[in-house]
């Protein structure tokens, strides 16, 4: 069992489709095909099966997602203490996959994925956003090897949760809005306003729509699954609307949003996420150390 044939079928079994993970691997599409199949031959097993249209892993394949970033892990610190790699992470040449809510990737991982770029130059780093839902079962599947969520806690049986910093979220509206005048806004105050919310599975729609509850109002919203689309929609005046504190930053600064002094004070936290089982490799400790000193408490 080749080790690259088993971080092809990982990146299969994430993306459940063969020209994406070919993509993402830089082989061409025929090559990933050849690489699952010698795997299958080898193991005497299908590991995936077509569903129409759609690529589904078989019971096999599932078995063998739970195994296959243990075996990875245990390889690359292998190379490490044979190359001297643990000693000097310029030698260190891996693939990092991660995934975060948008706010996060926006706003949060840039400088931090900068500078263990700056420390690991040979990492390969496969990154994009994910709800917390679909960064969970990647995580517990082992088709992605850290996670960040923005969350008020993370209780997951399968996962190992470090909180990393904190994230105040603000009440925000355009400089002409009525709220903007007044010394302090309640949650009351909302009743009769338009609110622009985020997707619910996100922890600070479930803080919002607790706080709907508590009260017992019920303004009229408007739904997004981006929140850049979400903060542009009350840069233009469309509503009030509750954003991490990280991401109104310049629309404040610019005076395109005003922070509205509302008296209920919301702080989520940052965690990084792995399996409970994956030992750390040298880059999954610098990772945490690397987003520790870069996220102070924001607003503090």
């Amino acid at each position: 069992m080749e080790l690259k044939h088993l971080t092809t079928f990982l990146s299969v079994a994430r993306h459940l489709n063969f020209t994406r993970a070919a993509h993402e691997l830089g082989y061409a599409q025929s090559s990933v095909t050849a690489q699952i199949k010698a795997l299958e031959a080898d193991l005497g097993v299908r590991l995936f099966e077509r569903l129409g249209r759609r690529v589904a892993l078989t019971d096999s394949g599932r078995e063998l997602c739970a195994h296959a970033p243990a075996l990875l892990s245990h390889a690359q610190q292998a190379r490490e203490a044979v190359h001297g790699a643990a000693d000097d992470p310029r030698k260190i040449k891996s693939t990092l996959r991660i995934a975060a809510p948008e706010s996060l990737c926006a706003y949060r991982l840039p400088p931090v994925l900068r500078c263990l770029q700056d420390r690991f130059p040979l990492l390969q780093v496969v990154f994009g956003p994910a709800g917390r839902v679909p960064l969970v079962t990647s995580l517990s599947n082992g088709t992605l090897d850290v996670g960040f969520l923005l969350e008020e806690t993370v209780d997951e049986p399968m996962l190992h949760a470090e909180r990393i910093a904190h994230e105040p979220m603000r009440l925000v509206a355009p400089p002409a809005h009525r709220l903007c005048s007044c010394p302090s806004v309640t949650t009351e105050d909302l009743a009769s306003e338009t609110l622009l919310l985020i997707e619910q599975g996100c922890a600070q729609r479930a803080v919002m729509d607790r706080e709907l509850r508590n009260e017992g109002i019920h303004p009229t919203t408007m739904e997004f699954v981006s929140m850049e689309a979400l903060k542009r929609c009350a840069t233009a005046g469309l509503g009030v609307a509750m954003l991490p504190a990280m991401s109104v930053v310049d629309e404040v600064g610019r005076g395109e949003l005003v922070v509205l002094p509302w008296t209920r004070r919301v702080v989520l936290d940052i965690f990084l996420v792995r399996h409970k089982d994956r030992r750390p490799t040298r880059v999954l400790r610098e990772i945490t150390q690397i987003a520790g000193q870069h996220w102070t408490p924001s607003g503090h």
